[in-house]
């Protein structure tokens, strides 16, 4: 009995240091910043410098009962540093009951913008709304953006001249800098976040191509993506996915900033990051064609199996071994077994509160895993729907 005890607990410890493992070693090898990453990072600044030509691009803005942040959302777009008569403002409002659309259409008016309101008569949800919108774009160039999502006034122009000129570049994602008021577990977790993630994606870009890339900031080709999976996936994660499977790469650019409102409290990130986990999820369920298939280059054969891992794989994985060794411990007699967990306890607890940043990666990794997890058990679920999440 105690052997099979010893057994499990060493599985489940097993189970929980190759997950850490795969997170480390993947963080290890981006944080390098080997010779790709510099190579490509100087590509993209010479890519800026000697664009000349800025093309006419349509922005795309999805809402659903946002009255009283898209007349600010429109601004914004009014005070990019583009050539504002190539820009087409297209404002998707999904049936909105508080009067979106209205706002949207003065605001559009007051800051002399060229644009219009596309209404849905019925609740499309965001991937229908989205496919509604491509094809009522007048332009070759596309940007989708959030409407919470503030740019900064040189993240368009600098997205667009790296779709132009990098060559086989077919879509660009931008920088996510978060925005909050208060200091807490949620903001601090998501902050530890954005740094790896971040880096993951100028990695991946060097390598070949980020995914699934920043939600709140798309720029593509609009013969690459006519339309997206109606009922099933992200935004982000779809759009990457087409641009890949056409043969083109999709970028990540760290100039590009986009200034985003991120949830406050713990119970706001559960809603936010729980959707958009199921939404990625169903995305790499629905192409796995792509792993390890050679055809996509280093995106089938390294990204897109170790994101796989990381994202569908190893969630599961982390809470088992948990499990595994709690109920190997209880169960057990051993008496320097439970000593053993209960002075790792003790660890761990003392990393989180005086080793502050190695401190704020763990619990950052440990609610994202179990936010990943959630996403996984809900991924069954059609993705039709979207509300804006209050972050106050």
């Amino acid at each position: 009995m105690d052997d099979a005890v010893l057994l499990l607990a060493i599985l489940g410890l097993f189970m929980v240091l190759f997950v850490f493992t795969v997170y480390l070693l993947y963080f290890i090898l981006i944080y390098r910043r080997h010779g790709n990453v510099f190579n490509y990072l100087r590509a993209i600044e010479t890519t800026q410098k000697f664009v000349a030509f800025l093309p006419s691009t349509s922005v795309i803005i999805n809402t659903y009962n946002e009255a009283k942040i898209i007349r600010r959302k429109i601004e914004n777009i009014s005070r990019l540093n583009y050539p504002q008569e190539k820009l087409e403002v297209l404002v998707i409002d999904d049936c909105s009951s508080d009067g979106t659309g209205d706002v949207a259409e003065k605001a559009l008016t007051d800051f002399k913008i060229n644009g219009k309101v596309l209404r849905n008569a019925l609740r499309l949800g965001l991937n229908k709304s989205m496919n509604s919108a491509f094809s009522s774009v007048s332009n070759d160039v596309v940007c989708v953006t959030d409407s919470d999502a503030l740019l900064d006034e040189n993240a368009l122009k600098i997205a667009v001249a790296v779709l132009q000129s990098f060559e086989g570049a077919g879509g660009v994602t931008g920088k996510i800098v978060p925005v909050y008021s208060v200091s807490d577990v949620a903001t601090v977790s998501e902050d530890s976040y954005r740094f790896y993630y971040d880096n993951c994606m100028l990695s991946e870009s060097s390598l070949h191509s980020a995914f699934p890339g920043n939600g709140p900031f798309l720029v593509f080709n609009k013969w690459l993506v006519s339309s997206i999976p109606a009922d099933y996936g992200s935004t982000d994660a779809n759009i990457a996915m087409k641009i890949v499977k056409s043969g083109r790469r999709f970028l990540y650019v760290p100039e590009a900033l986009i200034y985003e409102p991120v949830p406050e409290k713990i119970s706001q990130q559960r809603l936010q990051k729980v959707r958009r986990a199921r939404r990625l999820i169903q995305v790499f369920l629905h192409n796995i064609d792509v792993l390890g298939n050679k055809r996509f280059g280093k995106f089938g054969t390294i990204i897109f199996p170790l994101k796989f891992l990381m994202h569908v794989i190893c969630p599961p994985l982390v809470f088992l071994g948990l499990a595994f060794v709690f109920l190997g411990v209880a169960l057990s007699e051993v008496l320097a077994l439970k000593l053993g967990l209960l002075l790792f306890f003790f660890l761990m607890l003392g990393i989180v509160l005086f080793c502050k940043r190695v401190g704020r990666f763990l619990v950052s990794f440990i609610l994202h895993q179990a936010y990943l997890l959630m996403g996984f058990l809900l991924s069954y679920k059609k993705s039709v729907y979207w509300k804006i999440i209050d972050r106050r």
